[in-house]
């Protein structure tokens, strides 16, 4: 049996908020006229591996436990949503997740063998329609989700989209000196967010060409100083340029070196539509 063991403590936070929201949604939903459609763009194997450390004082020796990743998280919600489209590119991981499906045969799943970014421009085109409403999760492997994807998400007006963003992954990509960021991690960077702006704000003094007189050299170059809470602020205000709402962002982890930050991003215009979802991801995150 194939296995995806991943994250650390605060991956049960993030699922018990998508759970909570996810939740909150079909109910509140069930009684309209819309279709409403889960996507799990990074789906895995719907389920992961956790070691359980040993406790020598209680004589329990590690162990492995099971738990459910966010496809069975989904899958489990009552009442459910009317379509489920999983897009997992590893194909072991894959061949797990659609066994694990099969369990709930009143589900109608789809499954996408891709990258998440095309697939999710496939599912767009073909499932979401007039009538249709949906929540994406996507819980990138690194810096995989291209700008222009979220855009095209936006477009839809019906999607809101839980978005744990990989900020320890940014702050690795954006070396503390700009000369020592190799092209291609620029190339990817400039993917991630839309824009090559980043340079100017995070690199002002060194970025920009230096001024100097006849009789000078040129001034020294400066290096990166911004915290992790000026790159989460710059994804937070790209993020608002394209969506049209965004939540304030949680965390994650809690304690300790923050290596993510999750995003939820609505992109119904609806005023009515914003206001609910801004108070109910308010009160589940304040809760969980």
């Amino acid at each position: 049996m194939t296995k995806h063991s991943f994250g650390g403590h605060w991956t049960e936070l993030k699922l018990k908020i998508l759970k909570n929201y996810l939740g909150f949604y079909t109910s509140a939903l069930k009684n309209q006229p819309f279709k409403l459609l889960y996507i799990d763009a990074f789906a895995g194997t719907g389920e992961r591996q956790q070691i359980i450390p040993e406790a020598p004082i209680l004589k329990e020796e590690a162990y492995e436990e099971t738990l459910a990743g966010s496809a069975r998280i989904a899958l489990e919600i009552d009442p459910p949503f009317f379509e489920y489209h999983f897009i997992e590119q590893n194909s072991k991981r894959f061949e797990r997740l659609k066994s694990i499906a099969a369990e709930y045969e009143d589900r109608r799943c789809y499954f996408y063998n891709g990258d998440a970014n095309e697939e999710l421009r496939y599912i767009i085109n073909k499932h979401i329609r007039t009538g249709s409403r949906a929540v994406l999760f996507l819980d990138p492997y690194g810096l995989s989700v291209d700008w222009e994807t979220l855009k095209f998400i936006n477009e839809t007006g019906v999607i809101d989209v839980w978005y744990l963003f990989p900020l320890s992954g940014f702050i690795r990509q954006a070396a503390i000196k700009f000369d020592d960021i190799e092209p291609y991690k620029i190339e990817a960077l400039n993917r991630l967010l839309g824009t090559t702006d980043w340079k100017e704000v995070f690199y002002s003094d060194e970025y920009k060409p230096q001024q100097a007189d006849l009789f000078s050299a040129p001034a020294e170059r400066t290096e990166r100083t911004a915290t992790p809470v000026e790159f989460e602020n710059y994804v937070k205000k790209r993020l608002d340029s394209v969506f049209n709402y965004v939540h304030e962002p949680v965390g994650l982890p809690k304690t300790g070196a923050q290596l993510y930050s999750l995003f939820l991003c609505v992109s119904n215009p609806n005023r009515k539509a914003i206001d609910l979802a801004k108070r109910v991801a308010r009160d589940i995150i304040r809760n969980s």
